[in-house]
Order: structure tokens, then sequence, then C-alpha cells
């Protein structure tokens, strides 16, 4: 699994894709700028990272 961080009209957005890429999630929330949603990814990333040996 990865993030994929994009531009989402003035905003920034994520998505969570799997290996094979097709999206699996899509953020329901926008970011004003890509460091931000880059902080969120990566917390959303430590907080289920532990888990996702389970998950898939």
């Amino acid at each position: 699994m990865h993030f994929e961080i994009r531009r989402a009209n003035t905003l920034w957005a994520e998505d969570l894709r799997s290996e094979a890429d097709p999206t699996i999630a899509e953020a329901d929330r926008t970011y004003p700028s890509a460091a931000e949603v880059s902080a969120a990814a990566l917390a959303f990333a430590h907080l289920v990272g532990p888990s996702s040996g389970t998950l898939f």
C-alpha cells in the first residue's frame, strides 16, 4: 500500500492505493498545502503500520 498525494482544485488530498495501483480509499478532507497532506499521510501510516500485516 502507498499514498498518492494529488492536487484537488486549489487544495491537496490523498488516496490510499494498493500495490497493483487501484484506489483503496480516497480522503474525505483536503489540506491547504502539500506539506500538510504529506504529514497527515505519514501520521496515518504510523498509526496503522503495526497492524497492516493483519489487514492485507
